[in-house]
Order: C-alpha cells, then sequence, then structure tokens
C-alpha cells in the first residue's frame, strides 16, 4: 500500500522511539516544520536528508517510500538518485544556469516534491546559509510562497545566491546565517525566484 510522506516520518519515529522535538533538535530544524510534516500540511521539505539522517533511515524511503526503511546510507547523493531515475517514484527537473537561463538538461527529483513550476539549480558559490555550500542541488518551486524561516534563490545585488525569508515589513526579508549581516529588504521587483522545496548537498561529480 502506498503511504504517504506523512505516514512515513510517523513510522519512522516510531520506531526510533523519537518525539517531534528530539527530531528537530537532532536534525537542526525547527519545531513546526517537523509538525507540519507529520501533519502532512507540508508536501515536502528542503531538510528530507537532514531529518532521514537523524532518523538513520533511507532517504528515498522518506521521501517517496522507495526502499526499505533501514538503510546505512540514509544521506546518499543525488547521483544514486539519478541512477534509479527510471523508476516512477522521481520527475524530471529542466536545470536552469547560474544566469538564470533554461540549459535544456534534466535532473531527477522525488515525486514527493513534484510541481510543474519547479526549476533545478546547482550552487557555484557558497550561500550565506549552512545549508547550502557551493555544489549543492537546489530544486526552486517558483510559485511556491515563502514562509518565515524558509530557503528562498533570489536575485540580490546582481548576483544569485540562497537565503532565509523573514517574515515582516511590506515583503519581507532576506538573511543569511551570518547576524552581523544586516537583513534584505524583499523588493517587490521579483528578486524571489521562488522558494527551496529539496536539496541536496556534497554533489560528487563524475568525470
Amino acid at each position: 500500500m502506498k503511504t504517504t510522506l506523512s505516514e512515513r516520518l510517523i513510522q519512522a519515529m516510531s520506531a526510533r522511539n523519537i518525539s517531534q522535538g528530539a527530531l528537530a533538535k537532532a536534525a537542526g530544524i525547527a519545531q513546526p516544520t517537523i509538525w507540519r510534516l507529520v501533519k502532512g500540511q507540508a508536501k515536502g521539505s528542503t531538510k528530507l536528508v537532514d531529518i532521514a539522517n537523524a532518523l538513520s533511515v533511507n532517504v528515498e524511503w522518506l521521501a517517496n517510500g522507495s526502499g526499505h526503511m533501514d538503510s546505512s546510507q540514509g544521506g546518499r547523493d543525488l547521483l544514486a538518485l539519478c541512477e534509479n531515475a527510471t523508476q516512477t517514484n522521481f520527475f524530471p527537473v529542466e536545470l536552469w544556469s547560474d544566469s538564470n537561463r533554461p540549459t535544456g538538461e534534466f535532473i531527477y527529483a522525488p515525486n514527493s516534491i513534484k510541481s510543474e513550476t519547479c526549476q533545478a539549480y546547482i550552487l557555484k558559490r557558497n550561500s550565506g546559509c549552512a545549508e547550502a555550500p557551493a555544489g549543492t542541488i537546489i530544486i526552486v518551486d517558483i510559485d511556491e510562497q515563502p514562509g518565515n524561516g524558509d530557503l528562498v534563490y533570489a536575485h540580490i545585488n546582481g548576483g544569485y545566491s540562497v537565503y532565509r525569508f523573514v517574515e515582516g515589513g511590506a515583503m519581507g526579508f532576506l538573511s543569511v546565517d551570518d547576524k552581523r549581516v544586516p537583513l534584505l529588504e524583499a523588493s517587490s521587483g521579483g528578486d524571489i525566484i521562488g522558494v527551496v522545496v529539496f536539496l541536496l548537498r556534497d554533489l560528487k561529480r563524475r568525470k
């Protein structure tokens, strides 16, 4: 029987005897994020890899029900996902360049985040957020509205990078982890490309 992300997360938490609060702390994320996933109010999260690692479960199983729950490789990288992309658990996402133009190339992402408005990017440089260093592949939903604490992909001062969205003001603000860097006001000029709905770090490129 096909299970939902919420059901798989509850199953894994029960198997590991871990509470929402403890899981949030272990994964380094806010507890409301876990709550929304458990309640089925979120279709996915940029933190699924971290959640899977904290639970010591297979990230593919958690994301889309593929394979077994237990895995010694809970944080398998995107190459492993792409090697299994012929399965129906994945959908193609067009890769866009760092100048925000389509490349005609595609990568595969879990169906748990499937949307016709998803675009993929590879970060060429470290962002100001620890979750998105250089080499990270991000899947961005350009129609998703950001909530407080969400990672967003934005065009700021002529460059593209990942920021954390902070609610407030007319349009919200963009922040980075370094608290010495002042908040940037999110303008109405289309600076935010979209919300990061999935990411995978430490990409190992094949030559």
